[in-house]
């Protein structure tokens, strides 16, 4: 067995000294800020390393959300070189697809899905054959598994670790399938989760699923605490907010007023837009990238930004919401789109090599294969007579026909091969749809095509998002806009979920955490109702919380 020794820039503490050397399945219960994702590449480090996981076996790795699934894997290529054609990272969705693409067959023909079924996202529009929903995807793998057991064998022969992220937002079915397929193997599993950023139980999340793991999995308990994304004095506010999540009877009072923030009061959007778009104004000037500075809503943040965007654009300040824009640049699609309208673009070396890596990935060449240089020739061959005619006034059409262009010579089945949710038309044209009309939008917002490409992947743009999108991400500068009754309709019937969404929010941030109550939104009126006087009453223990024992600064602007 080989010694192991961490990756630099990683503080190996006795913490993850503990989880990493585990011998056992493990439930990691980890604070925001404690390095989930390096925890994960670490340990797949170390097990690759050491041979515990020795060729051929495999680590299966779990996630809620595409772009944990992205995030996970790009971790696990940096620290583990090769070894990383070993880890498989998917979705929860997509595992259960890829069961359901390779042995429906299996399936009774009344239940049976037609191979080139699509997946809706509502019930009505289901028929269970030729259209289905991520549930029936789950509920048909699970029946599949069950019918032959020789399949459960392959995956549990094949996979001797398996990791879920964001342990804590599996649902009842996800656990379902883990269990049916895993339960009494010898497979060891690491779930990594925070209950504190249980945001999903609006959509299933499973509320025991911790306890029950560990029952039935023998699994150990480990604690991963330390933050090392935020300053000292945002660290103190989050504690004090733990315990007020914890419904603890006396909570602590931070020992000096907070630096890194505060909350404003507004008179009214007009107000809060000027304030804000003047306070990031002054942030760039200093120094701060766009792209480190995030505007956080519970919901409808189209809706609730507008008249900010208005006033950052007034401002020359490039700004994007990212909403429903995220989840399509993370798909392996969406990639290939970005990196090849980097390359022609702005073609830096490292946009370059990932384009490389990634062709190589796509027609399973590994480092060091036979083939690889004459695969690499061809890619470069064609890449670099493709680069020939573009320059700083390339137009949108013609910089569409050139990723078409790529995308033909990479070959779609070859893509459909690797990413099963592409053999779905239905899915892939509305993927391609919403990524033609946001770089037609950028274009349309910038002087150049360089430009334009940046904005279009968020790198010179301040991210605008949902709190359910921002899971994962951290910026030096976090606003986090809307803290009123309106937007938290529902705190007293959901109150741990809403606490969790707000310590969420204010956990990205690393230096600043501004949090804002605005009296009046223009918005809020419709035919039905006039909401637009904002309240505090359902929110107010949450208010006293941050402002008298987190020492939170309170500045009213509206005098």
């Amino acid at each position: 067995m080989n010694d192991w020794i961490p990756s630099e820039g990683i503080v190996y503490t006795d913490e993850l000294r503990d989880i990493i050397t585990a011998e056992g399945s493990v439930a990691v219960l980890a604070g925001a800020g404690s390095g989930k994702t390096e925890l994960l590449a670490q340990k797949a480090s170390f097990l690759f390393s050491t041979g515990k996981c020795s060729w051929p076996n495999r680590i299966l790795s779990l996630t809620f959300k595409r772009e944990a699934q992205y995030n996970i894997k790009k971790r696990v290529d940096q620290r583990c070189g090769t070894y990383s054609t070993r880890f498989d990272s998917f979705t929860f969705h997509a595992f259960a697809k890829s069961i359901v693409d390779r042995f429906r067959c299996l399936l009774d023909e009344d239940i049976r899905p037609k191979d080139n079924y699509d997946i809706v996202s509502k019930d009505a529009e289901s028929d269970g054959i030729t259209k289905l929903v991520m549930r029936q995807i789950i509920e048909l793998s699970i029946n599949i598994l069950l019918k032959n057991k020789d399949i459960m064998k392959i995956l549990t022969d094949s996979y001797k670790y398996v990791f879920i992220d964001e342990f804590q937002d599996t649902t009842d079915a996800q656990y379902s399938l883990i269990k049916c397929i895993f339960d009494g193997s010898d497979t060891k599993f690491l779930c990594v989760g925070d209950i504190n950023q249980s945001i999903m139980l609006w959509a299933g999340a499973r509320t025991t699923v911790f306890n029950d793991y560990i029952e039935d999995f023998s699994a150990s308990y480990k604690l991963l605490v330390t933050n090392y994304r935020s300053s000292e004095d945002i660290q103190r506010v989050l504690t004090i907010f733990l315990e007020y999540m914890k419904n603890q009877d006396t909570l602590s009072v931070n020992s000096t007023v907070s630096s890194g923030g505060g909350i404003k009061i507004f008179r009214d959007e007009a107000q809060e837009a000027n304030y804000i778009a003047n306070r990031i104004k002054n942030m760039i000037e200093s120094g701060i990238e766009e792209s480190e500075i995030c505007i956080l809503t519970k919901q409808q943040s189209s809706i609730y930004t507008q008249v900010i965007r208005d006033s950052l654009n007034n401002l020359g300040i490039n700004n994007l919401d990212m909403s429903d824009l995220q989840d399509s640049l993370k798909e392996p699609l969406g990639e290939i789109f970005s990196l090849y309208a980097k390359f022609l673009t702005c073609p830096e070396p490292k946009n370059t090599c990932k384009l490389h890596d990634l062709y190589l990935y796509i027609n399973n060449i590994e480092r060091d294969d036979t083939q690889e240089e004459r695969v690499s020739s061809e890619f470069y061959h064609f890449v670099q007579a493709q680069k020939r005619n573009i320059d700083d006034t390339v137009t949108v059409d013609f910089l569409l026909l050139k990723i078409n262009e790529f995308i033909t010579f990479i070959g779609f089945d070859k893509i459909k091969a690797k990413w099963k949710q592409y053999k779905s038309q239905a899915f892939t044209n509305n993927l391609w749809v919403i990524l033609e009309l946001h770089l037609r939008n950028v274009f349309l917002k910038t002087a150049s095509a360089i430009d334009a490409v940046k904005l279009f992947t968020a790198d010179n743009a301040v991210q605008i998002m949902n709190i359910h999108k921002c899971k994962g991400l951290e910026y030096k500068s976090v606003f986090f806009i809307g803290l009123e009754d309106q937007a938290f309709w529902n705190y007293s019937n959901a109150k741990f979920e809403n606490d969790c969404a707000i310590y969420v929010a204010m956990s990205r941030a690393k230096e600043n955490l501004e949090i804002t109550y605005t009296c009046h939104r223009e918005h809020r009126r419709t035919q039905y109702y006039d909401n637009r006087a904002s309240s505090c009453d359902k929110v107010k223990s949450v208010y006293h919380t941050l402002i008298s024992n987190c020492l939170l600064p309170l500045d009213d602007l509206t005098k």
